[in-house]
């Protein structure tokens, strides 16, 4: 176990890393106020992945926030957990495409089973629950609602083509 990463956390200043040129991921602006919520409601629960001179793995966002958010750079003074990984660049690149990928995404179905008890049995107010998971208030509705998306029959909605592919190469 002293061999993972996460047995050597080092604070560092998150001004001194550096992003890499590959990560497969973005985040859009709704999410990454959550993500500074979370980061300051619940502190740094995760830390940034990078490499010995710094590079980020895993965390460009986590990163970013560090420097971006004065209420982060006032809590923290600007630095970030890191875990440092002894490996390739090439080992390097994987990692960050395992890591976004392993992460997945949300499923709506579970998603409203979750919302119905954080509401129904824990007594959460949907207000606050919206405000703490970066939602609207109309989406913990739907959430909410018993049901839904059986109502909606979805898997057998058709969607319409919103957009026909085409090889503008063969256009010329």
């Amino acid at each position: 176990m002293n061999n993972d990463p996460i047995s050597r956390i080092e604070w560092r200043d998150a001004s001194s890393l550096n992003a890499n040129e590959y990560n497969p991921n973005i985040v859009f602006t709704p999410e990454l106020r959550l993500l500074e919520r979370s980061i300051l409601k619940t502190g740094w629960v995760q830390p940034v992945l990078i490499t010995q001179d710094g590079t980020i793995i895993d965390g460009f966002h986590r990163h970013r926030l560090a420097q971006d958010s004065a209420k982060l750079r006032e809590k923290y003074g600007g630095k970030v957990p890191c875990a440092v990984m002894d490996i390739s660049p090439q080992e390097a690149m994987i990692v960050t495409i395992r890591m976004n990928r392993a992460k997945g995404t949300h499923v709506a179905v579970r998603m409203s089973e979750i919302v119905r008890t954080l509401i129904d049995q824990m007594g959460v107010l949907p207000e606050e629950l919206a405000q703490d998971i970066g939602a609207t208030k109309a989406e913990i509705d739907l959430l909410y609602q018993e049901g839904v998306f059986k109502m909606k029959n979805i898997k057998d909605y058709k969607y319409s083509k919103a957009w026909v592919p085409s090889d503008t190469r063969l256009e010329k």
